[in-house]
């Protein structure tokens, strides 16, 4: 058998190490300070750390001071803002006017130099500038005043327009809300009129008295009023088509509509209820005869009224 070679073994050589090695601490100076801050030698490049001495102890000037959180919080003013005399809660309407002031600054000056002279009259001459007036004004009037009166500075007024009256259109048109008492709106129907207008109606008063006292029909009167009165509890328009009645029915539960209005919510609808309080008519409608006459009636007054007061008729 041959001879084999024996295997060799290859040992690495070290790689050098960059890694920083710690330097020997060196041996106490009896002079070092009793401190443990860390300080950098010059000479080394090196920091040395200083060991701490038992029993050292580090004071401050400040203190705080204790809480007591028992106690609700208090603040004071500093009091370096100076006063002034705004009065904005009880400022007057003549706000910044110097000529007042200067006026009433004039009036003192001139009723405190009358009273001088009035107390050191001696009799001398002193010029047109000390002339005074002899008559003595009252002190008191007692409230005797003549011509218009300032008013007082003090009060502040205001005036306020309201746009939009919050007034229930269905009444205003109609005279009936289904709501009742319960509507949110206003239940109102008188309206503005000129100062002409209501000058016309208090002499149409002022003439109706006359012809009464010189011996008007009492029982017409009677009966215009007990009309009057009937067509109060009456919606003076159509609830349903909100115009005029035209050929007026009556249900059974004694309320009016337009025979045009009534039938179609009837026919088309399907609807059997009163379309004012939700009764059942059963499809019956009556001829409202009685209030066809209140209202021609009414017609015939109110053109009356507008032609002996001179209006133009519509």
């Amino acid at each position: 058998m041959a001879d084999v070679a024996p295997p060799t073994f290859k040992k690495r050589t070290n790689k050098p190490s960059t890694t920083r090695k710690r330097p020997a601490t060196p041996p106490p100076d009896d002079s070092a300070s009793d401190s443990s801050s860390y300080t950098d030698d010059e000479a080394s490049g090196s920091r040395i750390k200083r060991r701490k001495l038992e029993g050292v102890k580090i004071s401050g000037e400040t203190r705080r001071e204790p809480q007591n959180l028992s106690k609700t919080s208090a603040y004071a003013a500093d009091r370096t803002s100076t006063l002034t005399t705004n009065d904005d809660a009880t400022k007057t309407s003549n706000w910044y006017t110097e000529a007042s002031n200067a006026a009433e600054a004039a009036r003192a000056t001139a009723r405190q130099a009358r009273e001088t002279q009035e107390q050191d009259a001696d009799g001398a001459y002193k010029g047109a500038g000390g002339y005074s007036n002899f008559i003595q004004k009252d002190r008191e009037p007692g409230g005797k005043l003549a011509g218009p009166v300032k008013a007082p500075t003090n009060v502040r007024t205001i005036t306020v327009t309201d746009f939009a009256p919050d007034v229930c259109k269905d009444y205003k048109q109609t005279g009936f809300c289904g709501y009742g008492d319960g509507c949110k709106f206003l239940h109102a129907r008188e309206d503005y009129k000129q100062g002409w207008q209501l000058d016309k109606e208090w002499e149409k008063v002022g003439k109706d008295k006359k012809a009464s006292k010189s011996g008007g029909s009492a029982g017409e009167e009677a009966g215009g009023d007990a009309e009057e009165k009937m067509l109060e509890k009456i919606p003076f328009k159509c609830i349903i088509c909100k115009e005029d009645y035209k050929r007026p029915v009556v249900t059974r539960c004694g309320h009016y509509f337009c025979e045009k209005c009534a039938m179609t919510r009837y026919m088309r609808g399907k609807k059997v209820q009163c379309a004012n309080c939700g009764t059942d008519t059963g499809g019956t409608f009556n001829v409202a005869r009685k209030l066809n006459e209140l209202l021609e009636k009414k017609r015939k007054r109110e053109e009356e009224k507008v032609e002996e007061s001179g209006e133009k008729v519509d």
